[in-house]
């Protein structure tokens, strides 16, 4: 997070000097238009009720002032600092701090008026929420690297046909495989965390390692391939913009996958496709920055797979991409935008409702931005799919933090439960860090939580048999970011982290 000097609001109050007065009425209900005009323009409006006063006086209309061309912000934050030469050029070319005001310093104190004026001293508490209940039919299970004290898990994958766990760690980027008899093998290191694993074929696997955790605009990532028929561990494309996942999948119907990858990058950043896995073509690109996750699903039942992703950073959005055949795809079109403290973090496309219709399970809750406070709208939704691209919310259950949400059948009664995890908050409730949702129909779903969530500070999660015993096992991955993460367990009287919680599902053995 940029570190923020207090010197600028000494030369926002410089400004006054040069600037003719208003009544505080007339600037408020200026800063008012001018926000809903510049705000809108790079992402959803977001209402001064979002944030409080300081936040945003002090955090967020900097960064805005910064990224408007107002030289005295850029000076003040920092913006060039503890960056190279290349990132810096990057920004330049993007013009990310633009040379020249894209905004009069008279507008931009205006919009400053608005927010100080209408934002609340502090944010209200999450809304009151179903107390969680004990979670049968699960046996929790620890799962410690040795060497690993303060662990970076930054994947965990489920392989069920071998029965294995894949685990990466951003330590050391080492990569972990944890067979059937419990045994722990090490896969040859990344040249950075890996933060996604994919299947490509018959005993060929794919990993795609991110360049940095941190925010970034240097394409450092890369994309490897281990195939075990060769006994071979190869880079197949370096130099990705963050990438953070990929999928193989046949867009074209003719026979040959192709591969689809989300460059997650800072202010760079896009889908790559790469026809029939070739990667020594350019790609096609879609969409921009904040590329998290895709699906590939017939959305508009013309019988050609379309595209929909999730895009994250400043300007948080659901969108399909609509196949067009031969290739193309049609102008990006948004189902559904968030504004910018959101915290959008993943989603999945599931027939939550059985209507023969995929609906939208989203989690929202990434809280490493310049608003670092508990947010009362960050948790887990689902938007249910009304058709003719109308997706509309039909659950919320508060959550702070809210990092993922997958769906699973794990009492195998027939409908989708949920598991999902919450990474972004402040402990308050660790035990309720995982949770589990029970479908009772009807879009009503009841929260389970086991006690050994506590354990640890949990950023990925996987679903599936691990154990081959035909239920669905739950993994989760513990991550402590830095000291203080680490200490917020520590206090919490938590002095050794497993690198994994394994939950293994007792569902087929009590039948």
């Amino acid at each position: 997070m940029p570190h923020f000097r207090t010197n600028f609001f000494l030369i926002l109050l410089g400004f006054l000097f040069s600037i003719p007065v208003f009544g505080q009425t007339d600037q408020v209900l200026k800063g008012k238009e001018l926000a809903e005009k510049y705000c809108a323009t790079c992402h959803a409006f977001p209402s001064p009720s979002l944030l409080p006063k300081d936040i945003w006086v002090k955090q967020v209309l900097p960064q805005m002032a910064a990224t408007m061309g107002i030289k005295e912000a850029q000076d003040s934050l920092g913006v060039w600092e503890n960056k190279s030469k290349e990132e810096i050029d990057i920004l330049k070319k993007l013009a990310i701090y633009p040379s020249v005001n894209m905004i009069s310093k008279e507008d931009f104190l205006a919009i400053n008026s608005y927010y100080e004026e209408a934002s609340p001293k502090e944010l209200p508490s999450q809304k009151l929420k179903e107390t969680p209940k004990s979670l049968d039919n699960f046996v929790a299970k620890t799962l410690f690297i040795e060497g690993i004290t303060s662990p970076k898990t930054s994947l965990v994958a489920i392989n069920e046909e071998r029965r294995e766990l894949i685990i990466g760690d951003g330590t050391e980027n080492q990569i972990f495989v944890k067979v059937q008899n419990d045994e722990l093998f090490t896969l040859p290191s990344t040249s950075s965390p890996a933060v996604h694993y994919l299947k490509k074929g018959p005993n060929s696997y794919n990993f795609i390692s991110v360049g940095s955790i941190a925010p970034s605009d240097l394409a450092q990532g890369a994309l490897y391939e281990m195939d075990l028929n060769l006994n071979s561990w190869n880079i197949i494309k370096e130099n990705l913009s963050r990438p953070v996942y990929g999928i193989w999948e046949d867009l074209e119907k003719d026979g040959i996958p192709d591969f689809l990858l989300c460059n997650y990058g800072h202010h760079v950043g896009n889908i790559s496709i790469y026809k029939n896995g070739n990667f020594n073509s350019p790609p096609l690109q879609l969409g921009g920055a904040g590329a998290r996750k895709i699906e590939v699903v017939d959305l508009n039942q013309d019988g050609l797979l379309d595209i929909v992703a999730l895009f994250c950073q400043g300007n948080e959005r659901i969108s399909v991409f609509y196949n067009l055949g031969n290739g193309n795809f049609d102008l990006e079109k948004i189902l559904l935008r968030f504004v910018p403290v959101m915290g959008s973090s993943y989603f999945e496309m599931r027939d939550v409702n059985g209507d023969g219709k995929v609906d939208l399970l989203v989690s929202n809750g990434d809280n490493w931005d310049y608003s670092s406070v508990s947010k009362p709208y960050h948790g887990f939704r689902i938007y249910e799919n009304k058709g003719e691209d109308l997706f509309e919310e039909s659950w919320f259950y508060p959550q702070y933090g809210a990092a993922k949400v997958m769906a699973l059948d794990y009492d195998e009664d027939g409908d989708l439960d949920l598991a999902t995890i919450a990474f972004y908050d402040e402990l308050q409730n660790p035990e309720q860090q995982f949770l589990l949702f029970e479908n009772e129909g009807n879009f009503t779903f009841h929260p389970k939580f086991i006690p050994e969530a506590a354990l640890g500070k949990w950023l990925t999660m996987d679903v599936g048999d691990l154990d081959g015993d035909g239920d669905t096992d739950i993994v989760l991955g513990a991550y402590t970011h830095n000291f203080l993460e680490y200490s917020k367990l520590l206090v919490k009287g938590i002095d050794e982290i497993p690198n994994v919680l394994i939950l293994e599902n007792q569902k087929s053995q009590k039948e």
